[in-house]
């Protein structure tokens, strides 16, 4: 159950991330020799498609038995609260940290805006 909610607030995140790297892909060139290709044994293919099949009927589950979507609210509302408790207390730590990084990408910029383009 804990898995199902962590997964469920974890979709999002993973949504955004998605589209951040499409961002990031779209400004910058790829060579065809940056990428690798991944070929899973056949153990590890088998349990990853024993998973799906495990998070999917376990999804129907929880979609269709009132008290287990209760419960996954319930949890899912226990993360946030987590996780808002963990960012609040951190809060001066990840200012400061989103401070640097502007500064860094200022400077950046700065010094890339200051050298001459080089001509192909």
């Amino acid at each position: 159950m804990v898995a199902f909610a962590a997964f469920m607030l974890a979709l999002p995140v993973a949504t955004q991330a998605q589209s951040d790297k499409s961002d990031t892909k779209a400004r910058r060139t790829i060579y065809l020799k940056d990428s690798i290709d991944l070929k899973p044994s056949p153990e590890l293919q088998k349990s990853l498609d024993a998973l799906a099949a495990a998070v999917q009927a376990l999804a129907i589950r929880v979609a269709t038995d009132p008290q287990l979507r209760v419960a996954a609210i319930q949890v899912a509302s226990g993360f946030v609260v987590v996780a808002q408790q963990a960012i609040m207390e951190n809060s001066a730590v990840i200012q400061e940290a989103l401070k640097t990084a502007a500064e860094r990408i200022a400077t950046t910029q700065a010094n890339e805006s200051r050298e001459p383009k080089k001509s192909p």
